[in-house]
């Protein structure tokens, strides 16, 4: 009898057992799907952002990161999902958007940011004007003609990087621009393009009081290279130490910043970080606002001292091979009043280039 027992309570649990995991199977595929239509609607709005995504707006890894979640999230939800499943996925893929979001390259409010810009798009005339919100008006100047002789030119006109024009300097022509404090923010960004005609040790870009205020040049070995006083008196030289960086004939865009916060020095080349210098590396401060000697001297574009600045301080050691002309093209020149971030150089580089 008691064996009789135990064989029944035997069978007894073998039957239950069995009614659970019959159970179990016909849950799975018996399931009582969720409503997917917030899902589905989700889906197709990442779809278009997947399909109108483009380097110029993200960088690449961040757009195959995306787009990888984006079709695991849509082979998910070709199946039959519980309201739960469903309800996960549409966290993730919002959350797949908003990574996504979070590491577009970053928009230029240049309305609160940018002091002076030039498209240099005239084409005709002798002066050059800012569209930015100060007009500020760049005159035609053409080189020292004691230092230079025959040799000293005026600027002219030419084509630009992206379609438009761009000024074409050489034989010590440059740009002057009457001094304001616009040019000598506490963080400081210059974004310029240059197609040089050569690579030599002197060709400036643009001076703001040249090493008492800030120079940025290209040298021989084709690097960047920016000068400026800092607010303690001393005085920063920095490149980018990426020799070829610039190639003569070759538009190629240059961006350096200062950021008085972070007492970073910057330097970047077509849209992409070359160097970054520190307080600990280069001893990297502010900028001084203080143009006292000497007196505040015009914003020059292609030069780094006026006929004025030439005689008083250079014409003793100066010949016309070795001051600081540019030679070649320029275009879209800008100063910011602030230190861009990473990816707003980037953008700014896709938005202008060719």
């Amino acid at each position: 009898m008691k064996n009789l027992m135990k064989l029944q309570t035997l069978l007894v649990m073998l039957i239950l057992s069995s009614v659970m995991i019959l159970g179990s199977c016909k849950d799975d595929e018996g399931i009582v799907e969720g409503d997917k239509t917030e899902l589905n609607a989700l889906i197709v709005e990442a779809d278009a952002i997947a399909a109108s995504a483009t380097s110029a707006d993200y960088p690449q890894t961040a757009i195959d990161a995306y787009k990888s979640t984006l079709a695991t999230i849509k082979t998910a939800a070709a199946t039959p999902l519980t309201q739960t499943e469903i309800d996960n996925l549409v966290i993730q893929l919002t959350e797949a958007l908003i990574t996504l979001d979070s590491q577009a390259y970053g928009f230029i409010d240049e309305s609160l940011y940018l002091n002076a810009g030039w498209h240099f798009d005239e084409g005709t005339g002798t002066t050059a004007t800012a569209y930015s919100t100060v007009k500020h008006v760049g005159t035609f100047m053409a080189g020292n003609a004691v230092l230079l002789g025959t040799d000293a030119k005026s600027p002219t006109w030419t084509a630009g990087v992206n379609g438009g024009n761009a000024i074409y300097l050489t034989g010590g022509a440059h740009l002057e621009v009457p001094y304001t404090t616009a040019f000598l923010p506490v963080n400081l960004t210059i974004a310029v393009w240059v197609k040089p005609d050569e690579l030599y040790e002197h060709n400036y870009i643009v001076s703001q009081n040249y090493w008492n205020g800030y120079k940025l040049q290209t040298q021989g070995g084709g690097k960047p290279f920016f000068t400026y006083k800092k607010v303690d008196g001393g005085i920063v030289d920095a490149d980018n130490e990426m020799d070829n960086s610039i190639v003569a004939g070759q538009w190629s865009q240059i961006v350096v910043s200062v950021n008085a916060t972070t007492k970073e020095l910057k330097f970047y080349v077509n849209g992409t970080l070359t160097k970054t210098w520190t307080e600990a590396s280069k001893g990297i401060g502010p900028l001084t606002q203080i143009l006292a000697s000497p007196d505040p001297q015009p914003f020059m574009i292609g030069c780094v001292a006026t006929d004025a600045e030439l005689a008083a301080n250079f014409m003793a050691w100066t010949t016309k091979d070795n001051f600081g002309y540019f030679k070649g093209s320029m275009d879209e020149l800008k100063i910011y009043n602030i230190a861009l971030a990473d990816g707003q150089v980037a953008k700014l580089y896709n938005d202008e280039k060719p």
